[in-house]
């Protein structure tokens, strides 16, 4: 029999201990038969140590590759001086496991996610000669997508230079969010306007092609650690902070390497709010309280039984 088990994963774990299972076993339900280790990347903060997550783990069986962190690293912009140290660049998210599996394919994964359908199956047939297939872009986000120059897998389209995106940023109405990247930008952000500040493969779920990325991405290659986020602004506005994975994408995208961009809504509910859940409590316990009554209604009793292990 062919071996399927062609796919590692990686998740960083910060608190959610109700979404982290849901997450956890409702991809192993639909995708299992891809799946061979779990790269289980446990932040070393102290909401991890208030909640257990020793359960899922134990469920995890020999899928399991537990990791801690030196450090966490929060949103704090790479210092690209420290990237020589092991210990440092593993503190970057996903970075333990994108150094460490062997697999050809590497699927991250956030830890507040409930996987309806087979994603990973969906991935690898978008795959083709990408380096990466997921979402592509925050284009909530981007002007240009509101000013209908760009959208979801149109990033090749439309590249603009600096005084184009600036104009960009400075034509959006007074009442619309804007970052600001362009008020005092960086001399990196002036020379490297495109890929735009939120061209990104979503890392929410994300397949990596892990022969065609390792040999590019840092430490073996040109490229940024995948998890690093980078200022491109004045960093007393706390607004110039780019997302993770935008570095990456940009620095891959200018050494030639193309994305894929597949809607994942048919087999994946993406839980919004993300880690800012962990500011407001009633969000917090009303998200953890609806991922337990899924896990009930799905799941039941024992849980190791019903995670696809084939």
């Amino acid at each position: 029999m062919m071996n399927t088990r062609i796919v590692d994963v990686a998740i960083n774990v910060f608190g959610k201990p109700a979404q982290t299972v849901l997450s956890l076993l409702s991809l192993l339900k639909h995708s299992g038969r891809w799946i061979d280790k779990v790269y289980f990347i446990e932040e070393r903060a102290a909401v991890n140590e208030a909640f257990v997550h020793g359960d899922i783990r134990q469920v995890l069986g020999d899928r399991l590759v537990h990791f801690r962190p030196q450090l966490m690293n929060w949103r704090y912009a790479v210092d690209p001086s420290r990237l020589g140290d092991t210990g440092y660049r593993h503190s970057l998210r996903y970075q333990y496991a994108f150094e460490h599996t062997d697999k050809r394919y590497l699927l991250l994964i956030h830890n507040d996610c409930e996987f309806i359908g087979d994603a990973v199956g969906l991935l690898l047939g978008h795959m083709g000669g990408n380096i990466g297939v997921g979402e592509v872009g925050q284009c909530w986000l981007c002007p240009a997508k509101r000013f209908g120059h760009c959208g979801p897998g149109r990033y090749l389209e439309y590249r603009p230079d600096f005084a184009q995106l600036r104009a960009l940023y400075d034509a959006l109405p007074a009442e619309v969010y804007r970052r600001l990247y362009t008020q005092e930008p960086t001399e990196e952000l002036m020379r490297h306007p495109w890929p735009l500040p939120e061209c990104r493969l979503n890392e929410y779920c994300c397949l990596i092609n892990m022969e065609r990325a390792r040999p590019a991405t840092c430490p073996q290659g040109q490229a940024r650690p995948f998890g690093a986020y980078v200022d491109v602004g004045n960093p007393e506005t706390g607004n110039g902070i780019l997302d993770i994975g935008v570095a990456w994408f940009g620095d891959m995208v200018r050494l030639g390497h193309t994305f894929g961009h597949v809607s994942l809504s048919p087999v994946l509910r993406h839980t919004v709010g993300g880690h800012k859940a962990l500011f407001a409590p009633e969000l917090y316990v009303e998200q953890e309280e609806k991922a337990l009554a899924i896990l009930e209604s799905r799941f039941g009793g024992s849980r190791n039984d019903n995670a696809e292990t084939k």
